[in-house]
This record gives C-alpha cells, sequence and structure tokens, in this order.
C-alpha cells in the first residue's frame, strides 16, 4: 500500500505572481535611482525562487507506506516510522492549521525542534503542508493507518 498526496499548487502560483510582481516594482524603483530596489529585488526575487522550486514535480508531498509515512518540502525528504508516533492531532500555529503528532516516549528526535514544537503547538513535529486535505481530515486519515499498522503489528 503506498499512496501519494501532493498539495495544490495555488498557493505557490500566488507566491511567484506576487513575487514576480514586486520585482517589478524594484526595477522601476532603480530606473527612478532609489537604491532601495536592489533590496527589494533581491528579497522579492529569492521569494520567487524558492515559489519556483516549490512548484517543480517532487519537490513537495506526503507518500503513505506500510510502515510509515515519507515528506518532502522543497525536496528535502523525512520518514517517520508509525511504530515511533503515539498520535496526530490538527495544530493551530496562529493562523494556520497544521497536522502534527507527538512521538512515543524515547523515540523523540534529539534536539531543540521537538522541544520548541512541543512548546509552542503542543506536539512534537508537523507537516508542513496538508496536501489538498483539510488538517482535520489528514490527522484522522494519519492516525487511522497509524492504528492500522498498530493491529497488523500486534497480530504478527
Amino acid at each position: 500500500m503506498t499512496r501519494t498526496l501532493r498539495p495544490r499548487p495555488w498557493k505557490w502560483l500566488g507566491m511567484l505572481l506576487g513575487c514576480l510582481a514586486f520585482c517589478m516594482i524594484a526595477v522601476w524603483m532603480l530606473r527612478d535611482g532609489r537604491i532601495a530596489g536592489w533590496f527589494c529585488l533581491a528579497l522579492f526575487g529569492l521569494g520567487g525562487l524558492v515559489a519556483a522550486l516549490a512548484l517543480l514535480p517532487g519537490a513537495n508531498y506526503l507518500r503513505l507506506e506500510a510502515a510509515g509515512f515519507t515528506f518532502s518540502s522543497l525536496f528535502r525528504t523525512h520518514h517517520v516510522r508509525w511504530a515511533d508516533v503515539a498520535g496526530f492531532v490538527p495544530v493551530r500555529v496562529a493562523s494556520n492549521t497544521m497536522v502534527g503528532w507527538l512521538y512515543h516516549e524515547g523515540r523523540v528526535p534529539e534536539g531543540r525542534g521537538a522541544r520548541l514544537s512541543l512548546a509552542l503547538a503542543g506536539c512534537h513535529a508537523a507537516l508542513p503542508e496538508s496536501y489538498g486535505l483539510r488538517a482535520e481530515e489528514l490527522a484522522q486519515l494519519l492516525e487511522r493507518l497509524r492504528r492500522e499498522w498498530q493491529v497488523r503489528a500486534s497480530s504478527r
């Protein structure tokens, strides 16, 4: 069983178009002799580059597999085993609702990231996207797959 979810491209397309528009404004600023145009051009040019990369195939996905899940954000992949996860929940960070999870005791990754995430959002880690689903739906799907894995693992 392998299922791959991909994010909708609209957010990244909007960011790309917005950055391109601000790059055009920066060029007009430079034509008028404003030095701040260089800062704007660099900032929004970099933002446009990131948005363009995010639109490339394989840049962002969530792959659900029998033993766990793998997610990719701007070509950086992370694999998490179902056996390491205690549960999935929708979490709200500012105005963004994401899918977070808690690791089982003793399985929490080393470092400050998991502790900071736990303090800020109440979970050890979170997915960067909801991959075309509402965060609540994705959390329910992941939790169902995790429980199915538990049943299969306990029957072995």
